[in-house]
């Protein structure tokens, strides 16, 4: 059965929360080298400090992804079966507005903003996903970007 996703471009996903967890950042770290990053380093001034330390920039992508797959359903949202087909996770850009702090709460907001096919051994669907995560205390902008999702016919 051929699927016409490009009608849902425009869709937006559900919204999602994360907490930037210590456990999290430590096994991020025990997997990825940051030579420069002291964990213990806080923001100089202000609320930020006492909330606590700050998470590695290479921490961003992940809360990113994981963030993101919690936004939407396989089937109902990109109107596929990952059951039977394929998928893989494309290209992704981040900009950053400000860094994490570990124990900050954040809210992920994130839509279809394209569609499209592509041909290579086989046919397969992108779909790109942009997406804006804030601090759920303060509404400020810390990422936002874009992910695609590669979907096999």
């Amino acid at each position: 059965m051929i699927v016409d996703r490009t009608a849902l471009i425009g869709r937006p996903l559900r919204a999602a929360t994360y907490t930037v967890s210590e456990v999290d950042v430590n096994d991020f770290l025990g997997v990825v080298a940051e030579p420069d990053f002291e964990p213990t380093d806080g923001f100089e001034a202000g609320a930020e400090a006492a909330s606590g330390c700050l998470a590695p920039p290479s921490f961003a992508p992940f809360v990113a992804v994981l963030g993101l797959l919690k936004t939407f359903d396989w089937q109902d949202d990109f109107l596929f079966d990952y059951r039977t087909g394929t998928a893989m996770f494309g290209e992704q850009s981040i900009e950053f507005h400000r860094p994490l702090v570990v124990g900050e709460s954040v809210a992920i907001s994130a839509a279809i903003s394209d569609v499209y096919e592509k041909q290579g051994k086989q046919t397969f669907d992108v779909i790109e996903v942009t997406f804006h995560i804030k601090g759920r205390e303060e509404g400020d902008l810390l990422l936002s970007g874009q992910q695609s999702y590669i979907l096999f016919k």
